[in-house]
């Protein structure tokens, strides 16, 4: 008999350590946070470019005002996409001063907008490479003093790439350049794997590479662009140009507590643009180039750095420089605590570039502190378990 619980002890010691992580998520307290995000571009039914937050407040079991869940379907201000793939949008919202106002953390992930040739594509749900007519897009004049109201009430403030972009007017830009402490220095780029893909590679640029430079787009391979308006293009390949990994993301050090969890060397294979910081402005982390002799070249000819920044801050204003929102992340539950510290580990350990490791060693643990912090300072609270996790 004492032979038989000598073997049992073990096993339910073993299977206790299995099931804690579980029992913990199903256990764990949730909270109030009056998050707004404004999206416009939602020309489908995929959220892509804010769904992967939204599975990170699930995740973190951070719920609206009233006790719910976010839902990425309805819980943001922008383009509502209608159910049948093609048409224009169902609805489209803009963001209030009233609304900015009141919100515990506003985030403006996106606002480039619906196009016309966006929906070509009907169930395909395939992006347009190539310009068309405005549908709805764009961050307003009065939207952008929304903001500016908000974050200078102390509203903590998120902007991401694009916002600043195209189709936002120079007003509006300006506004937000503010408030964020920055300037727009128009040049933005992006890595593209195969730089021959005629379904990936927009043809505006290579439009505007034959404008500049009038030789045809010949170029094969993974690679940087780098551009400015339809002015300028610069094509960095990698090999001959660039390294392999050719952008990371590195944090200034000492690191600030809101990226004390995420990791140097990070590469970033997303669209992103450059941008000065203004005094009184902060740069939490930056992105560094790796690049050949020929590569440093051709940047120091367009006046371009070898780093700039990728994380700003002004008081409670962040800027991201880049669509670090943007990622087609599976928005099933992993209903286990822990995951995101498994996730960043395992994304470490690879050999080669993963597009998934920007969003599990970078973005999850930035946004995940600036949640909770959010959450703890200005959150209503924690939500009884019966109602934080009721369906509607």
């Amino acid at each position: 008999m004492r032979g038989a619980w000598r073997w049992t002890w073990p096993v339910l010691g073993v299977a206790g350590a299995l099931l804690a992580p579980f029992l913990i998520y199903r256990l764990r307290p949730s909270r109030r946070l009056d998050l707004v995000v404004v999206d416009k571009t939602v020309p489908f039914r995929t959220w892509v470019e804010h769904r992967s937050l939204f599975w990170l407040l699930d995740h973190l079991a951070l719920r609206r005002p009233d006790g719910h869940p976010y839902d990425p379907e309805r819980d943001y201000v922008g383009a509502f996409p209608p159910a049948r793939p093609g048409d224009p949008p169902e609805r489209t919202t803009e963001l209030t001063a009233e609304r900015a106002r009141s919100a515990g953390l506003l985030y403006l992930a996106d606002t480039y907008g619906v196009y016309r040739e966006d929906l070509a594509s009907g169930r395909a749900r395939r992006a347009a490479l190539e310009r068309s007519p405005k549908l709805y897009g764009g961050l307003t004049l009065a939207e952008a003093e929304a903001a500016r109201a908000a974050a200078e009430a102390g509203v903590p403030l998120v902007v991401e790439f694009n916002t600043l972009g195209s189709p936002t007017g120079p007003a509006a830009r300006a506004v937000l350049e503010k408030v964020l402490g920055l300037r727009w220095t128009r040049w933005m780029g992006r890595y593209f794997p195969r730089l021959e893909d005629s379904a990936e590679v927009p043809e505006w640029l290579r439009r505007n590479h034959w404008r500049e430079w009038r030789r045809p787009w010949e170029f094969r391979g993974p690679g940087f662009v780098v551009v400015q308006d339809d002015a300028h293009v610069e094509v960095l390949r990698v090999g001959p140009e660039a390294e392999r990994l050719g952008l990371t993301l590195e944090r200034v050090h000492p690191a600030d507590p809101l990226l004390a969890a995420a990791r140097d060397g990070t590469p970033y294979l997303y669209w992103f643009d450059v941008v000065e910081p203004q005094p009184a402005t902060e740069v939490l982390a930056f992105y560094q180039w790796h690049l050949t002799g020929a590569g440093v070249d051709r940047l120091r000819a367009r006046g371009l750095p070898l780093r700039f920044p990728a994380v700003l801050r002004r008081r409670t204003a962040h800027y991201f420089a880049g669509d670090f929102a943007d990622n087609p992340l599976e928005t099933t539950p992993v209903p286990f605590a822990g995951f995101l510290t498994v996730k960043r580990w395992m994304e470490g350990a690879r050999l080669a570039p993963s597009e998934d490791a920007f969003y599990w060693r970078f973005y999850v643990p930035v946004m995940a502190r600036l949640l909770e912090t959010v959450a703890q300072e200005r959150g209503a609270g924690r939500v009884p378990r019966s109602r934080g996790h009721d369906a509607r």
